[in-house]
């Protein structure tokens, strides 16, 4: 299991925050659980989580949410973002929870610790059953949603669903 903890943001990640992001450049792949503009101010980053944990500032259509990042050693490793509560959009196109894990650190057990560690804190917004979204040839998000007791619900159109019982 990869060492590491949830972690929320703050002022002393800058640059770590800056690496994390960067290594997406790079790769271009996507990044998921993050939606701020990467060339945003790391205080602006941190203002706009924390008011959207609270249920401010909130994009249209969007609800509460929490975001942590998973640090070891002062790197950031991976993002994962837990919304509060499900709307009939979220259900079919992102679930509760959005995560990536940098391309860097992946294959390491990561995702998979950082799941676990969200599903304990799912709990704190009354969430009892976790519906995950991940891409049918995404086998790393695969395996971290079933090492997490993810149950298959459905597989359509490239995508797979699953719910985890808390």
């Amino acid at each position: 299991m990869a060492q590491g903890e949830l972690v929320s943001l703050c002022l002393e990640h800058k640059d770590a925050l800056n690496t994390f992001l960067r290594e997406f450049e790079i790769s271009e792949d996507e990044l998921h659980g993050y939606f701020i503009d990467r060339s945003t101010n790391i205080e602006k980053v941190i203002a706009t989580l924390e008011a959207w944990n609270r249920g401010e500032e909130l994009p249209d259509g969007w609800v509460p949410n929490t975001t942590w990042f998973w640090e070891s050693d002062g790197t950031i490793q991976g993002v994962i973002n837990v919304r509060h509560h499900l709307t009939a959009w979220l259900e079919e196109n992102g679930g509760h929870i959005g995560y990536s894990v940098s391309p860097s650190q992946r294959q390491q057990g990561v995702a998979t610790a950082m799941l676990r560690s969200a599903l304990i804190k799912c709990t704190e917004f009354e969430i009892m059953k976790a519906m995950l979204i991940c891409d049918s040839d995404n086998v790393g998000s695969r395996r971290a949603i079933e090492a997490n007791n993810g149950i298959l619900q459905r597989e359509e159109n490239g995508q797979r669903w699953y719910l985890i019982k808390l």
